[in-house]
């Protein structure tokens, strides 16, 4: 069992023009029965704030109470742009935040805050939790950039600096980093759905977990 850490703000971007889906937001897909964006946003229920970037379907289901809706300047200006928009809208007492690709269904609870023990410090390396932050990894070591928990006030820093069209990465400049593997037999938390047999995937793990 993971322990229950603090508080922390989430940030969900669900920009990108989807064209191996044929322009359909990934974040809408269905998997198991829910669009990702809904088992993302159960995923991230204990946050105390959450923030979702980026231009949703006019038919979408409306968002959770409480979950506020932004759009990068300029629009379709990239994942540290969207960053940029998302923490303008994070309080300043919330010294974490989990940014987070759009398009991952098997983000969980759990997942988050085996992240945020590692970004505070308490996994098994220790560390300075005011300068750390944690990430996963996929099978082949990549870092998943988009699937992590960092220290809010030196991301926010950053992302002041971003210009439009800027990778990710660049937002935790500066930053000590953890890389997390996912050991559970469930689905990675870090899967991403980038193509239609990504998407086959998930709804086939989805499925046998029913």
């Amino acid at each position: 069992m993971v322990e229950q850490l603090g508080g922390f703000a989430a940030i969900i971007l669900i920009g990108g023009k989807a064209r191996r889906f044929a322009g359909c937001a990934k974040s809408e897909l269905v998997v198991g029965g829910s669009t990702i964006l809904e088992r993302m946003l159960s995923a991230t229920e204990d946050a105390v704030f959450r923030v979702v970037v980026g231009t949703r379907p006019s038919d979408a289901k409306p968002l959770p109470e409480g979950v506020l809706e932004v759009l990068e300047d300029p629009p379709s200006s990239g994942p540290a742009r969207a960053v940029q928009a998302g923490l303008a809208a994070v309080p300043d007492d919330c010294d974490r935040v989990a940014i987070l690709g759009g398009d991952l269904p098997f983000l969980t609870s759990e997942a988050l805050r085996l992240l945020q023990q590692h970004a505070s410090g308490t996994g098994p390396d220790g560390g300075d939790d005011r300068k750390r932050g944690a990430l996963f990894c996929d099978n082949a070591g990549r870092r998943q950039w988009l699937c992590g928990v960092w220290p809010t006030d030196p991301v926010r820093r950053n992302a002041a600096e971003v210009e439009p069209g800027a990778p990710a990465r660049l937002l935790f400049t500066g930053i000590e980093v953890e890389t997390v593997t996912w050991e559970d037999a469930s689905p990675p938390p870090w899967f991403d759905c980038d193509t239609p047999d990504d998407l086959a995937q998930a709804r086939t793990w989805a499925a046998d977990l029913k």
